[in-house]
């Protein structure tokens, strides 16, 4: 029997980053905001719960960004927001937030 395959759990965090919008959130600023919400969005979390300040999310890799916009997420992409457990996928976001925030203090 052929071992499983696991999926790359560190996907979010290699390919994804928080930009901070202060004040209330910018979800138009988001590249998933033309993805299915259920999915992608309601699987993250886009404040900071110290500081209160929203994130939207971007790419780290330039170009990526676009596609998703256009409705064009990658396969690698789908399967970690469809693998990743809700409790886990924002705690990851949670994570990546606090370092950014972190990071401009």
């Amino acid at each position: 029997m052929a071992d499983k395959v696991h999926y790359d759990i560190k996907w979010f965090e290699n390919n994804m980053r928080p930009v901070i919008a202060p004040g209330l959130g910018c979800c138009s600023a988001c590249c998933l905001r033309n993805l299915d919400k259920q999915l992608f969005c309601d699987k993250l979390q886009c404040y900071d719960d110290w500081t209160g300040d929203f994130v939207y999310w971007g790419t780290k890799i330039p170009g990526h960004g676009r596609e998703i916009l256009m409705g064009h997420p990658t396969p690698e992409m789908v399967e970690w927001f469809n693998k990743t457990p809700t409790e886990q996928s924002q705690k990851i976001a949670t994570t990546l937030i606090k370092q950014i925030t972190q990071n401009n203090r």
